[in-house]
């Protein structure tokens, strides 16, 4: 397979994060220590290499890339003080700019001047948009769409959606296009096997990222730098996970089952969804929020970045005002602040929402389409091995 040699892959990485793999010489060491290498894999000494080379296609299919935790062990008992477990890390912001075809998502990942700048744009537009539509604040009780028109805030939301849907639509398939061209072409295998695989691949990795299993193998060198569960790594990404989705979904109940405005008890299906899953969300985002400003919690915590903090912060900010919001629906009276409030949770959901192609939360699409994929490729070459076992077999059977 022909590949394409970048004498300056090196530099053009440097921008998301801080390594130093030059030094590396492929002793092995990161190999030998990391828990999630399996048979026949050299992880992560595989990819450094390919960074060192410059072939940038080979390291966009590696699915090392994603499927490394970053427990930092590796860097810990590097001989020559590489940075293997930053790599991994550096690369994953790296692709999610590079399969932007927007271009938005390298200022964001790296310009904290035009990212400030951009939220506040997004925000004062969005906030004009809404006092112009509505604005009314009745002191009497709390009515939060005639403060903002339910019908301006259900087509914004469309456009919003529409957008995102789209972005990350044509992003998700020039990855995946991307990704493919370095794997090496599968046999050919009729089409029942080949949805009996997709639905295997889809069947791992669902499996893989609802519960984060391997997040247990991960843990640190140090017996003193062992978290206790409930704030350990996993316990915090998976609270954040399932949390953003129960929200998700809760929404999703609200608009296809609930009269806007409405007023409904907390044992309501979708309130008591989405208030369960607010607090795991805003549980995790705390501790994730603590640790990195502590620079605690393990390697993954101790060096934050611009695209870490924007995350994080339009996470927590969308739940913390939500449950206020929440609150201030069941006083007998409205106030000011509480509007106030519900117009920043509304503004700060829908730049969530419209950043998502753009920002790390994007990790959430590319990480199960990659894993979906290896997972998938891998299934169909397992399975010609098989059939290739059993003729050999069968050929020393008649011979």
């Amino acid at each position: 397979m022909s590949v394409t040699v970048n004498p300056r892959f090196m530099e053009e990485l440097r921008p998301y994060g801080e390594f130093d793999v030059q030094g590396c010489y492929s002793c092995g060491h990161c190999t030998a220590i990391c828990p999630l290498v399996q048979s026949g894999e050299s992880f992560p000494r595989r990819v450094i290499r390919y960074a060192q080379l410059g072939i940038r296609e080979r390291l966009a299919s590696a699915k090392e890339v994603w499927s490394c935790y970053y427990c930092g062990k590796c860097s810990e008992t590097c001989p020559r003080q590489a940075t293997p477990g930053e790599f991994m890390d550096c690369a994953r912001r790296y692709f999610i700019v590079h399969w932007d075809l927007t271009g938005l998502s390298r200022r964001l990942y790296t310009s904290p001047v035009f990212t400030a700048a951009f939220l506040g744009g997004l925000g004062l537009l969005f906030a004009v948009l809404f006092m112009v539509s509505g604005g009314r604040m009745d002191p009497r009780s709390f009515d939060l769409f005639r403060f903002i028109d339910v019908e301006w805030l259900h087509y914004t939301g469309i456009v919003v959606m529409s957008l995102v849907g789209l972005v990350l639509a044509t992003n998700v398939v020039h990855m995946a296009m991307r990704l493919a061209e370095g794997l090496q072409r599968p046999p050919e295998t009729s089409l029942r096997l080949l949805v009996l695989d997709a639905w295997l691949a889809i069947r791992d990795t669902l499996t893989e990222l609802g519960l984060q299993r391997r997040f247990s193998e991960c843990e640190p060198l140090s017996s003193e730098e062992v978290e206790p569960t409930y704030r350990s790594r996993r316990t915090i990404h998976l609270t954040i996970m399932w949390g953003f989705f129960g929200l998700f979904g809760a929404t999703a109940l609200d608009l296809l089952f609930k009269e806007p405005g409405s007023h409904v008890p907390l044992y309501y299906p979708a309130r008591l969804l989405g208030t369960v899953s607010g607090a795991l969300l805003l549980y995790g985002t705390m501790w994730a929020l603590y640790l990195r400003y502590k620079h605690q919690g393990g390697p993954s915590f101790r060096r934050s970045y611009l695209s870490d903090w924007l995350l994080l912060g339009l996470l927590g900010g969308t739940t913390l005002t939500g449950f206020l919001v929440e609150i201030a629906v069941y006083l007998p009276r409205g106030f000011f602040l509480g509007y106030m409030i519900f117009l920043l949770h509304v503004i700060l959901a829908l730049e969530l929402l419209l950043l998502l192609p753009f920002t790390k939360l994007s990790h959430a699409v590319y990480r199960p389409v990659a894993l979906w994929i290896h997972a998938f490729w891998g299934r169909r070459f397992h399975r010609r091995s098989f059939r290739s076992l059993w003729a050999s077999r069968a050929k020393g059977r008649e011979g």
